[in-house]
């Protein structure tokens, strides 16, 4: 269990169990630290619709002053299914965000919402030199919204499953510990959107200075001799002829997962270099067979598969004719995942 000591006193990790009545009050509580001083927390429910009538209603809407920005927020449990909970949800947000009747929705709901209060208004008002609040609201819906997620514990599968969505969302975790003394007094752990945005462009500048050919799967697809583009376009087709699988491009991997995209669904990866076609595949030692010996001997910890659900090893492959057997491999991570 975790523990947070101020002053000598011991804070203990707390789990709320009620997302609308516990989890809900405290992101609002913290939403100036969260998403900086100069942001407003707007928690109206309006619900985005795609252009086929499906929607859905955001847990929150705030506006960042400083950057002129909007952010849809969905505030999650990490205990609630994550596919159900989460990607079905911002799915639907993010197909709502596409629908110009939508757009002009929200932008009519925050007007409203705004407009009503006066002390909101004139911040608004007074922060961006301007009386035209409907204008401004406009240009911030004029680009797509930054979508936040957060949830009280980032889990591998919640990471996973949100590199699916076509606009990534920034994840936040937030923790809360309770006074083991008095239980209503509570200290908050997160990072703020601030902290979350700098980090992502560290890595997209690390990624700027890589070759391009390095950067994603199709760019070293490309580069790769004929040899390997065959067979990687041949197991891909072995290995598509099992059931209820589904192929993801994840920057320069082509993941396989059966069903549900999630660490724990995942049962191959392929990496590509020059020469050959590396796999990553589940392994579970006691049962697993390789009578050839292709797997490597080393154990990757937590790379593409989730710690404790079986060993994450490598194998080569570098002829067509190796296609079988590395199918006779692949079949075996297979049945353990999902």
């Amino acid at each position: 269990m975790s523990v947070l000591l101020v002053d000598g006193v011991r804070y203990l990790l707390w789990t709320p169990k009620d997302e609308e009545n516990e989890f809900h009050p405290i992101v609002r509580k913290c939403s100036k630290r969260i998403f900086g001083e100069n942001s407003l927390y707007l928690d109206v429910k309006h619900v985005l619709k795609s252009l086929s009538g499906i929607g859905s209603i955001p847990d929150a809407y705030v506006i960042d002053l400083s950057k002129r920005e909007l952010y849809i927020v969905e505030i999650e449990l990490s205990s609630h299914p994550v596919y159900d909970h989460i990607v079905k949800q911002l799915t639907k947000f993010i197909n709502g965000i596409e629908n110009p009747h939508t757009r002009n929705q929200i932008i009519n709901m925050l007007y409203e919402e705004i407009n009503r209060d006066i002390v909101l208004k004139a911040t608004i008002q007074k922060t961006t030199g301007s009386l035209e609040v409907y204008r401004f609201i406009s240009t911030l819906l004029s680009k797509p919204p930054r979508i936040i997620v957060i949830v009280d514990k980032k889990t591998s599968e919640i990471e996973e499953a949100c590199k699916v969505l076509k606009y990534q969302p920034s994840i936040i975790e937030l923790k809360i510990f309770s006074r083991e003394d008095a239980e209503n007094v509570q200290a908050y752990l997160f990072e703020p959107v601030s902290t979350v945005e700098k980090a992502i462009e560290k890595a997209k500048e690390r990624e700027k200075l890589m070759p391009r050919h390095y950067r994603d799967w199709e760019s070293m697809l490309a580069r790769v001799n004929d040899n390997v583009r065959e067979i990687v376009y041949s197991l891909k087709d072995e290995i598509m002829s099992l059931r209820n699988v589904v192929p993801i491009v994840h920057g320069k991997y082509l993941c396989f997962y059966r069903g549900k995209p999630s660490t724990r669904s995942i049962f191959a990866a392929f990496l590509l270099t020059k020469e050959a076609l590396n796999i990553r595949i589940r392994v579970e030692p006691s049962t697993f067979k390789d009578p050839k010996g292709l797997l490597k001997n080393k154990v990757y910890k937590g790379w593409f598969f989730k710690r404790g659900a079986g060993q994450e090893r490598e194998f080569k492959i570098e002829s067509k004719e190796q296609i079988p057997y590395a199918m006779e491999l692949i079949k075996q991570s297979y049945e353990i995942s999902g």
